[in-house]
């Protein structure tokens, strides 16, 4: 919860008359709050700390149930009255948890402190006899109204009763015998800007802290036969902002457009899931159509409410419960093997009703008559949106993380796949296909001002062919709902590439940049690599490349101020790919991810689809056999230039400065003739440790990576894979050494047993080999570094395997290496503790 200095907790005034029902109903809803304070003269309501026991309406409604379950997780016996309508208080019970149970959120424990009032909203007392309406009224302490009608192609007369009219019940019930606090749910549909998605003659209109709507535009964008349900919410809040100015204390959430939550679980019968749906059935979408578009966690939304509700410190009265800065990506459907024809509308439109009442869009056409040129304008704001979340940011107690975009599409996908009995829509089926890729390959480079035959030469088109037809081989063993992963990071480099070449013919300069002796960390994986090159990263001698640039190679709209800090938004944007992947919870304990700190760079390598990388992630013997007798010659061609690319990028930032560029990927050893052919004066430190000690460690987290996209691998054919893989690399390297001995002056070993023992002797015997001065407060830096990771890993999960899970012994383990361990033996390096 942020300081605040200087509050303004005023509500400004709503300005302008409302259409003459809505004024009728309003001015009805105010005359009986008068009546109510000035004959009932109810006593104050009691301070929210020691509320005991509320009601919550809508409950059984896809934000309510989501309250509810927050409302029972608060510290505290809270007791919670539900209204739902039900014949008894076992029927209403079954009804509650009925939702809970299909959002899989209900625990058993829950039941004891709920309360269920059978009733309905839209009657008077809620439906209760006068003596349970009293009984109701004197129990509880605050009232949680999340009840309504949600239908946004419904007149006003249709809607009035259960939105509006309702809220005589409600404010009845929190002005009678003593004060409650009311907790009231609207919509940020009430701001024509909002829900027109700032587009068009909106683009910039803001919405203000504590502001109201503009009745005109309002008249103008929502007619009553229409627009019933912005218009019923926007006379329910402010008969309780009225209630609020005669002494109810109250808090209004204007909630924004919610369809699922941070689970996956998802509403079909909402708007956007809808048009989704409709593009998903005919195959094409309208112009202008995003899947970016903003659709707000719906427990988040709920903890966020809750969350305020309980604060004894709050200010404000108006919530605009959104994230006015969602992270955008540069990514479409067709970037995940959605390949839809974008059309007019208008085809959209008749293609849809072609399918008749079976469109997901049947019924809804007048409310996108009135609103597709706003939604599909391609002036509508999908990041930084003119809202403002003062109050929300500064009365919520917890700093607020909403889902990242991908991270929800996914989650999305996840669970509508997982429960397809339950998804009344046709899914969409990704497809790897090499024909549309290189489709999508001239829209990057025409996008980017990339000359194609420079972007994507034939040997680079030639191993995305490869590749692409061994993972539509049966032994690749894609896994159906994961085909769209594998797509989208196919795709991503394929615009990784457009990006550079088109930044490089912009500035030429770039392929003059110098890059002198880099330093190249090798050594098979949990050797100690990772932590060697973070180790060495806290020295201001070395340039590395951070996890987030690697991801996406170009600074954002040039801007080098920013690139590289806490407001590089390519940090946020490579966090929600990595929660989306789920790879922060498969890597705890096996490799430590961290979108700050430096990281292997084979994702250059991956960019060319000439990577040893790529036979870890899928299972593509076929594309092994082929990189085997091809090579990576022209793949390391490409990765010296995109090191150019990055170099000119520093320079930008920090003029005249110059620095040795500290990298490290394991795949290295598999192509060092084609590395040193590309960096010939390239400088190599190998990382060793005994075999056995490491085999285990390294099948696990393959057998991790490939669960993203593969079926899984029998653990004994796994097992017996990737032996023959990592002896395979490490007898080529030692092959390339013993060939090389020219080049042994400029190789460094280090084993594993002295790096975990004493680092920092590892660092000094490293900077003395190279002939590199050991400043101090570069050891300092690495201290402190160090102490912080001991702290971590204290608190980490331990990464826990074993040779024989995959069919493996010590002495299969020996044999396989016998040329590795003879290399190290004969120089001398130590590889165990004895």
């Amino acid at each position: 919860m942020t300081e605040r200095t200087g509050i303004d907790t005023t509500v400004a005034p709503l300005v302008g008359a409302l259409p003459p029902q809505c004024q009728r109903d309003l001015d009805g809803l105010r005359a009986f709050v008068r009546r109510a304070i000035g004959d009932g003269k109810p006593a104050a309501a009691v301070p929210v700390t020691e509320v005991k026991e509320v009601l919550l309406t809508g409950a059984t409604g896809f934000v309510g149930r989501f309250v509810l379950r927050d409302l029972l997780c608060m510290e505290g016996d809270l007791v919670v009255h539900c209204l739902v309508r039900a014949t008894d208080g076992e029927h209403g019970l079954h009804h509650l948890r009925a939702a809970l149970e299909e959002a899989e959120i209900w625990e058993q424990a829950f039941a004891a402190r709920i309360r269920v009032v059978a009733g309905d909203i839209g009657e008077p007392r809620l439906g209760l006899s006068q003596a349970a309406f009293d009984d109701l009224a004197r129990r509880i302490d605050a009232v949680h109204h999340f009840a309504a009608e949600v239908s946004l192609s419904t007149s006003y007369s249709a809607i009035r009763k259960t939105n509006a009219l309702s809220m005589h019940n409600v404010l009845g019930l929190c002005l009678h015998t003593r004060l409650k606090h009311l907790f009231h749910a609207s919509t940020m549909g009430v701001f024509p800007q909002y829900f027109c998605d700032f587009a068009n003659e909106f683009a910039g209109r803001s919405i203000e802290h504590q502001g109201q709507p503009d009745v005109a535009e309002m008249k103008r964008m929502f007619p009553l036969s229409l627009g019933g349900y912005s218009w019923s919410k926007l006379v329910a809040e402010q008969s309780v902002l009225f209630a609020h100015q005669a002494g109810l204390p109250v808090g209004v959430f204007r909630l924004p457009l919610t369809s699922r939550s941070t689970t996956g679980y998802t509403q079909p019968s909402d708007t956007s899931v809808r048009l989704y749906a409709a593009v998903a059935d005919v195959k094409m979408m309208p112009g202008g159509f995003s899947f970016q578009r903003q659709n707000h966690t719906v427990d988040t939304l709920s903890r966020i409410c809750t969350a305020i509700a309980s604060n004894p410190e709050r200010q404000f009265t108006l919530y605009h419960c959104c994230n006015a800065n969602p992270v955008p990506h540069d990514i479409e459907l067709a970037d995940f093997g959605l390949y839809l024809r974008e059309v007019p509308y208008d085809t959209f439109k008749r293609a849809c009703q072609a399918r008749g009442e079976s469109s997901p869009l049947h019924g809804y056409w007048a409310l996108f008559e009135k609103f597709a040129p706003y939604w599909f304008s391609p002036s509508k704001a999908l990041t930084d949106l003119p809202v403002s979340v003062r109050a929300l940011r500064e009365d919520c107690p917890f700093s607020i993380e909403w889902p990242g975009i991908l991270t929800m599409f996914r989650r999305t996908n996840d669970w509508i796949r997982a429960h397809r009995d339950q998804w009344p829509f046709e899914l969409p089926q990704p497809r790897i296909d090499y024909d549309h890729l290189m489709t999508r390959a001239e829209h990057y480079a025409e996008r980017f001002g990339a000359p194609f035959a420079e972007t994507y030469p034939e040997w680079l088109r030639d191993g995305l062919a490869r590749l692409v037809e061994a993972l539509q081989a049966p032994e690749a063993c894609l896994l159906q709902a994961k085909r769209a992963v594998v797509v989208s990071d196919l795709s991503a480099s394929l615009r990784n590439n457009a990006k550079l070449t088109g930044e490089r013919v912009r500035h030429p300069e770039i392929g003059r940049e110098r890059i002198v002796r880099p330093v190249f960390i090798v050594g098979v994986n949990r050797t100690g690599t990772t932590f060697l090159h973070r180790l060495l990263a806290r020295d201001p001698r070395f340039w590395t490349l951070r996890t987030y640039e690697l991801a996406e190679p170009m600074v954002p709209g040039g801007d080098y101020a920013r690139a590289w800090t806490d407001a590089d938004i390519r940090r946020a944007q490579l966090r929600d790919v990595f929660v989306a992947a789920g790879f922060f919870e498969s890597f705890v304990g096996a490799h430590h991810l961290d979108v700050d700190e430096p990281e292997e760079d084979l994702p250059l390598l991956r960019h060319t689809f000439r990577s040893w990388s790529n036979t870890n992630i899928y299972l593509v013997p076929g594309y092994g056999r082929w990189l085997s007798a091809a090579g990576s010659h022209p793949a390391y061609g490409y990765h010296r230039r995109a090191i150019q690319h990055f170099t000119w990028q520093r320079h930008m930032q920090q003029p005249g400065r110059e620095a040795q560029w500290l990298l490290k990927a394991p795949v290295h050893l598999m192509e060092l003739e084609a590395l040193i052919g590309a960096y010939p004066d390239a400088c190599f430190i190998q990382t060793h440790r005994e075999p056995r000690e490491f085999t285990g460690s390294w099948v696990s987290l393959i057998e991790q990576l490939r669960a993203r996209s593969t079926e899984p691998t029998p653990r004994s054919v796994l097992g017996a894979e990737q032996l023959a893989h990592m002896s395979s690399m490490l007898e080529r390297a030692v092959h390339f050494r013993e060939t090389h001995p020219e080049l042994e002056h400029r190789w460094m070993d280090v084993n594993y047993v002295d790096l975990t023992e004493d680092p920092f002797e590892v660092v000094r015997r490293i900077y003395q080999h190279f002939g590199w001065t050991l400043e101090q407060a570069a050891l300092d830096a690495m201290e402190e570094w160090q102490f912080q990771q001991g702290e971590k890993r204290r608190t980490e999960k331990r990464h826990r395997y074993d040779l024989k899970d995959y069919g493996l012994t010590p002495e299969a383990v020996n044999s396989a290496f016998k040329r590795y361990r003879d290399f190290i033996t004969t120089r001398g390096i130590r590889t165990s503790r004895a």
